[in-house]
């Protein structure tokens, strides 16, 4: 809101706007020193070059814009996670697990559990409610897979759709005994997925 009421909507760069906001959504920055971080970020919406003072201000945290693996490993109330995990998929192309449609927001997009919930034992199944065995897919899709075994639908999955969806290809991961695995593999799909976009996107 700042940066659209202090740059002109001729000055504006759109990609640039959008990756700022993934980064600092997945790196937290809001989450600790609220005040004081969003105090500097509004000071550097009025300045001449506003995007670059804002990654300005992030890498004065951060030490450098890029993400790493370990910024997915959160559970699934990191909204700033999800965000840049359906970022990051949405850079590799973002295809629907069956219907390989691109998968855009809208009202019947799903979070898609890769490894079941359901074929986690009691004492592991809070586990699987984490960022790195997120997918997106449609509706009907999250219906039809249903609590089939990975081992069983992702070896029906083209590795194209697999690739767009940060998934590991290496079927020796699709099973739940190897759950830690897989999702250590994902969370670096994702982390150079992102680090790629934000490449292309920033200035």
């Amino acid at each position: 809101m700042a940066l659209c009421a202090t740059v002109s909507s001729r000055n504006r760069t759109p990609k640039a706007m959008a990756a700022w906001l993934a980064v600092a959504a997945l790196l937290h920055r809001y989450s600790k020193s609220s005040e004081s971080a969003l105090d500097q970020d509004l000071k550097a919406c009025r300045k001449s070059d506003p995007i670059g003072s804002l990654l300005a201000n992030v890498r004065q945290e951060e030490g450098r814009i890029a993400v790493h693996p370990d910024n997915f490993s959160g559970a699934l109330a990191d909204k700033g996670g999800l965000l840049g995990t359906y970022i990051a998929c949405r850079h590799r192309g973002g295809l629907d697990l069956l219907s390989n449609g691109k998968i855009i927001l809208q009202s019947k997009i799903e979070r898609h559990h890769i490894l079941p919930r359901a074929l986690f034992d009691e004492k592991h199944k809070a586990s699987a409610d984490c960022i790195a065995n997120i997918a997106f897919v449609t509706e009907e899709t999250n219906r039809r897979i249903n609590m089939r075994g990975p081992e069983v639908y992702l070896s029906k999955i083209s590795k194209e759709v697999l690739v767009s969806q940060c998934i590991p290809t290496d079927p020796r991961l699709w099973a739940i005994d190897r759950a830690e695995d897989f999702w250590k593999a994902r969370r670096k799909l994702l982390a150079e997925s992102f680090n790629d976009y934000l490449h292309q996107a920033l200035p």
